[in-house]
């Protein structure tokens, strides 16, 4: 008879080798050598399908996780790019509404033999029929729901000395409408649904042998005596489960860093789970002095520690296991019911991130991920947003190993924003899953907060209490909220976050002047904001739009927006033709919006640091990243290309910052480290656009620690042009440039229409002009640089930009290209770009990036600017300039 043992976590590790360190008794990860197809193409019978020696010749070989529509792309099944214009439609298909079949063979060692096996299935989307040695061990009621783990004891249907044949009979999500359905994964409206609703297999499957009693799921959970971090207290949870027919008596021994030992007696009745803990107070040893503090990696070193647990029956190991862990406690506090403040060992936390999404088809490698962290860290951000898209093992610790907070929570807009409509078997798997997900990351160094809701609090209020219960039980270490949004949940109060919007494009004057506290100002704790579209560069434009359909009303272009309300970039290019000037050609539009873009989001993220802790506790960016190639709501595009808004994020979110008020006129220094700076000093300078020089100021600053202070205002300055530039720099004691920034400023105001403001946007009703900027003089440029710098599998090259002309180069643009003519490097980090220079001014900017991304080639540094003389502009042989495009 199938007995389901437990209903646990989500994913864990897509890596074998990762899962097999962290589980030292046996465990075989499912991941290589499935057969997919079709039950459409292939309608013989389960029970044959799932015996050994059944002919799988015509099927599919795919890698697990894996959707449908991911093994039929990995399988060259389609002769045309899925993400080319509207080509994603032409992957529908009717056999994608009905089942498909999943078989994987596999064999067990013959030390195994006699020992308890367990199938574990990571991520079923959505529900399954399983199969085993022609045996149906559990059906579809049973088998449901991305976001959990089903265990399944397979003891009596197992070949320990032959082959194995499981099979899975899997049905994809069906959603007929938003709030009735499967709990599935849901987009909402970032982008079109991919066909198959990413049905199949989304995360691990594998077989684990126990020898009667398992532990599993360890909980280090810590408090300080705060404000004092000189001792730890720790709390060690494990759950433990009695795998036989027959009463059990297990120790359960642990040990932290291989230092601090402890152990535990534990009685377990016939297949009984249980938790076992272990306080500071009775095993005193737990309390652990100078601990090694994990710390977000502005405030300090992310420190991890290692916990290892065994269970052990008789004189006999049943099973060991390890696990990171960081000590930290993490807390929150409501301010006057609107803002609340996140707190990390007893320190305030500015929270500045962006809102993670995997790939559209649920396609996943450790080395994207990582790729991914590192642009988030390197563009100063200290958290990431996963809104019900949870990720694996893999990106969890790196988030750990990075410092790079976590916030995560159930999704929005689709069947998991109402459950007033939910039935008994919806409710079922929704709080399986809860409780998986808890057990599952409640030991993540890196999760600070999980909400019970998105954009709004469970409409069932039993549905919340259920939640709170559940993870109060499994003794969730962090910060709970019900919502995103600002609504008071009727069981938990208020959220003191708030999702008022804008999602579309807005000047940078608003975010400072939302003085009513009604819309996405800067107050509060806004969840999920953002200026808009953020436009890739031609280089990536052309990856996914067709060159004859390179115009903002082309229905390709269209189609790569978002939809509903986003599905064009009409009030972005309106304000850009306002603005910037008509475009003579899409990349002169290309090259506007990389400024459009870089001030909106720059200014957005430099309000909330300018005005922390005053009105504002923390500001999410939507997205970090589009799920496809898409033209809104990201910081750098799908194929990893940093463009405007990337490089307007970094500047303004600099661990130590110097910022211009658009609302006050005021230059200011934003600290974001634990220590307080003194001698420091401001240098403003105002140009016209013909490079003279009409303001300039220079004062000491002493700043406190994690603090924003205003220096001084900037007074009005008479014979300006219409555009003009404001340099800022920031020195130490010593001249040592901590801070540059430049703004571009307009003697025409913005003006907000905030009577007509809706839930995603406010209208102007007057624009500021900047359509001087294509007629600054042209300047010439020299460009060199030094010999690469090779370190491990990391290249860095110094490229030095001098301006050796009398006007500013605006917005000059380095690129590395893979030899000359060659595509770009990408991944690729650079300290700075699309920057500015005054006349004589040199900067050098470090470029750096994986070897193996420059595919063996030469890297060859090409410039551009708003007005550069290419003529009289110099380099070096790896060095060329491009015409400024923005130039009429």
């Amino acid at each position: 008879m199938k007995k389901i043992i437990l209903t646990l976590i989500l994913p864990l590790c897509f890596q074998q080798a990762f899962s097999q360190a962290r589980q030292e008794n046996f465990q075989l990860m499912l991941k290589d050598d499935w057969k997919m197809q079709s039950a459409v193409t292939d309608a013989a019978s389960a029970d044959k399908i799932s015996k050994e020696n059944y002919d799988t010749q015509s099927w599919y070989k795919v890698s697990v996780p894996t959707t449908i529509i991911a093994g039929l792309l990995a399988n060259k099944v389609y002769d045309f790019d899925p993400f080319m214009g509207r080509n994603l439609k032409k992957l529908s298909d009717p056999k994608l509404d009905k089942p498909w079949w999943f078989r994987r063979e596999f064999t067990l060692p013959a030390a195994e033999n006699g020992k308890n096996v367990i199938l574990r299935l990571h991520g079923i989307n959505y529900k399954a029929n399983i199969w085993l040695n022609g045996v149906k061990i559990a059906d579809s009621t049973q088998t449901k729901g991305p976001f959990r783990i089903i265990q399944l004891d397979v003891t009596k249907h197992i070949n320990y000395t032959g082959n194995n044949v499981l099979a899975l009979q899997i049905t994809r999500p069906f959603t007929p409408n938003k709030s009735k359905g499967d709990l599935a994964i849901d987009y909402a409206d970032w982008i079109p649904y991919p066909p198959d609703y990413n049905g199949g297999i989304v995360n691990n499957v594998e077989i684990k042998t126990y020898d009667k009693v398992g532990v599993q799921y360890p909980l280090v959970t810590t408090r300080f005596d705060l404000p004092s971090l000189a001792v730890a207290h720790l709390y060690v949870d494990a759950q433990v489960t009695n795998y036989t027919n027959t009463a059990q008596d297990a120790v359960i021994k642990g040990q932290i860093n291989s230092e601090v030992s402890f152990e535990q007696k534990v009685h377990l009745l016939p297949h009984e789970s249980k938790n076992v803990d272990f306080s500071p107070e009775i095993y005193k040893q737990l309390n652990i002095k100078n601990p090694r503090i994990w710390w977000p990696w502005q405030y300090g070193k992310a420190e991890l520690n290692r916990v290892e647990l065994s269970a052990v029956v008789g004189a006999k190991v049943s099973n060991t296991l390890w696990e990171k862990f960081g000590i930290r406690q993490m807390d929150s506090k409501l301010i006057d019911n609107e803002s609340r403040e996140f707190i990390v060992n007893g320190k305030p936390i500015l929270i500045r991130g962006a809102a993670w999404s995997p790939d559209i088809f649920q396609r996943r490698s450790p080395e994207r991920q990582e790729q991914e962290v590192k642009l988030v860290r390197d563009m100063n951000m200290n958290i990431i947003r996963s809104e019900g898209k949870m990720e694996d093992d893999s990106f969890y610790d790196l988030c750990d190993q990075y410092g790079m907070l976590v916030m995560t929570g159930w999704m929005c807009c689709g069947v998991w924003q109402h459950p007033e409509h939910w039935n008994a078997a919806e409710r079922k798997v929704a709080m399986a899953s809860d409780s998986s997900v808890m057990y599952w990351l409640r030991n993540k160094a890196s999760l600070m907060v999980w909400l019970n809701g998105s954009d709004m609090p469970p409409t069932d209020t039993s549905v919340e209490r259920d939640y709170l219960k559940i993870e109060k039980t499994l003794k969730w270490p962090n910060p709970l909220l019900s919502t995103a949004n600002e609504t008071k949940s009727k069981v938990s109060g208020y959220s003191g976050v708030k999702m008022a919007g804008p999602y579309e494009w807005v000047p940078p004057i608003y975010w400072e002047t939302d003085a009513t506290h009604k819309f996405g100002g800067t107050w509060s704790f806004a969840t999920e904001i953002s200026p808009g579209p953020s436009i890739p560069p031609y280089e990536s434009l052309i990856k996914f739009i067709p060159k004859d359909s390179l115009s903002t009303s082309s229905p390709a272009w269209l189609y790569h927006c978002g939809t509903g309300s986003f599905g064009t970039t009409k009030v972005f290019d309106k304000a850009l033709a306002n603005r910037y000037g008509e475009s003579t050609s899409i990349k002169n539009y290309i090259a506007k919006a990389q400024a459009q873009n870089y001030e909106a989001h720059r200014a957005m993220m430099e309000a909330y640091g300018f005005k922390k802790y005053n009105t504002a506790t923390g500001v999410v960016q939507w997205m970090l990243a589009n799920p496809w190639p898409g033209l809104i709501w990201h910081t750098y595009d799908y194929y990893l290309y940093p463009a405007g808004t990337y490089f307007g994020m970094k500047k303004s979110m600099e661990p130590l910052h110097v910022m211009y008020s658009y609302k006050s006129n005021e230059v200011a220094v934003i600290n974001s480290y634990l220590k307080k700076f003194g001698d420091l000093q401001v240098k403003a300078t105002v140009y016209n656009i013909d490079g003279s020089v009409k303001y300039t100021k220079t004062a000491p600053v002493t700043i406190e620690a994690d603090a924003s202070k205003v220096v001084f205002a900037l007074p009005a300055i008479t014979g300006l042009s219409p555009a003009y530039f404001v340099r800022l720099q920031l020195t130490d004691s010593r001249g040592k440039l901590e801070s540059i920034n430049w703004y571009w400023l307009s003697q025409k105001a913005e003006v907000l229409n905030w009577k007509k403001s809706n839930w995603y946007t406010t209208p102007e009703s007057a624009y500021a002009d900047y359509t001087a900027l294509q007629q600054i003089p042209k300047t010439a440029l020299k460009l060199s640089h030094a010999q690469e710098v090779i370190k491990g599998d990391s290249t860095t090259h110094a490229v030095t930009i001098t301006n050796t002309g009398k006007s500013v180069a605006f917005f000059v643009h380095l690129r590395a290209l893979k030899g000359k003519d060659g595509d770009d490097i990408l991944p690729v980090i650079f300290s700075d770009n699309y920057i500015s220079l005054a006349p004589g001014e040199t900067r050098v900017i470090k470029c750096t990036y994986s070897s193996k991304d420059a595919a063996g080639t030469t890297p060859y540094f090409l410039t551009s600017a708003w007005n550069i003389d290419v003529v009289k502009s110099k380099s070096d042989q790896q060095a060329a300039f491009e015409e400024g495009l923005p130039v009429n």
